[in-house]
Parts: structure tokens; sequence; C-alpha cells
């Protein structure tokens, strides 16, 4: 089954989308963007549609997944970010995480460059309108051409190649640029992360 009719069909049960109504670009930008931020038991596609929930590098594989079929070439970008967090206004989940960290949040985050008639347009669909007032950067509306906002500063971008894993690409990065104690301290953030915006769903 195409991606797209995919995406369809699991937005229609899920009471998210008329059963009438097209995928667009804005459209699938909308759906994907809001599946919660948790991570998936993989970061394929059909798993990120089926599981509906995704990070930055499954939610962009799958969008560019997605405007690959629907004609629209795009560009995956992976880019190094540190972004310093302040401990006081971290949930008392998350803030043990982060003092082993120093509130300093290391990762590779990705995004897609679409290439569109109005021009190129960067494209960030990490975190679903949910999210807004945790204070992340939540991009509420879809202009073709014009750029959204990045959920990170970027220190160093990369264009991950067409011919190259991009979940592979990823995880030389994270290596490459960062220490495992480091990366122990984002990944038990991520999954963290996730499991306080399930619980604040329920």
């Amino acid at each position: 089954m195409r991606l797209n009719n995919q995406l369809h069909a699991e937005a229609v049960k899920r009471g998210l989308l008329d059963e009438k109504a097209a995928i667009d670009e804005a459209t699938a930008f909308y759906l994907v963007r809001d599946m919660p931020y948790i991570r998936a038991s993989s970061r394929e596609p059909a798993t990120i549609i089926r599981e509906w929930r995704g990070t930055c590098s499954g939610k962009h594989y799958l969008l560019k997944a997605l405007y690959a079929e629907m004609g629209i070439p795009s560009r995956l970008i992976a880019c190094t970010s540190v972004t310093e967090i302040a401990l006081e206004r971290l949930d008392p989940l998350l803030r043990p995480i982060m003092e082993r960290g120093n509130g300093r949040f290391v990762d590779v985050h990705n995004y897609l460059i679409l290439e569109l008639p109005e021009g190129d347009m960067v494209v960030d669909a990490t975190w679903p309108v949910s999210a807004k007032d945790t204070g992340l950067v939540v991009n509420e509306v879809f202009i073709p051409g014009q750029d959204q906002s990045l959920a990170c500063t970027p220190v160093q971008n990369w264009v991950v190649p067409d011919d190259q894993d991009p979940q592979e690409f990823k995880d030389y990065l994270l290596t490459a640029h960062f220490s495992p104690e480091e990366l122990a301290v984002r990944d038990d953030f991520v999954l963290a992360l996730g499991q306080m915006f399930t619980q604040k769903k329920e």
C-alpha cells in the first residue's frame, strides 16, 4: 500500500480526517506533526504511521517518503545541536536526567527542505501542537514556500545522501560528535519526554 493511502486510512480510523478528504502536502504535514513525540518500535515510515508516533527522525523520514509519492522532491537534513536547558524550569520527571548532563542536551536533529515551485522551504514537524504550552518550537501553519522554524539551533548541517540509510547516517554523526555519556543522557531524556507526554495525554 502506498504510504499516503496508509496515512489516509489510519487518520480516518483515528477520527482525524474525513474519509473523502484528500491528502496534500499541508495535510500530510499536519497529520505527521501532531503524532505524539514518542519513539516508535522502528523508524520505518510504515511503522510510524501504524503506531502513530515518532521523534524528529521517524517523522521526517516519513514526510520525505510521503512527499516523494506526491512528486515533491525534498532533502533530508541532519544537524548537530547543543541546547542549554534551565534545570529549574524542567518537569520533575526530566530534571534528574538533565542534572547528569549539567543541563546540556545534545542531539542530531532531522528536518526537511522541500523543493517547491514557490521555492525551497524548511519544514520541521517535530513537535505536535499539544506541546505548544511547554515552550517548544511548534510550527502551527504550513504555507508553501515559507520557511518554518527549526526545533533547535543547528551547529552544523549535512544533507543526508539519498543512497544512504538515514538512521545509519544519523547514528554515525551522533557517535562522531558526542561522548557516550552525553548520548546516554540524550536517550534517557527522549524516553522520559515521551512518557511525560503520554501521561499528560491520559
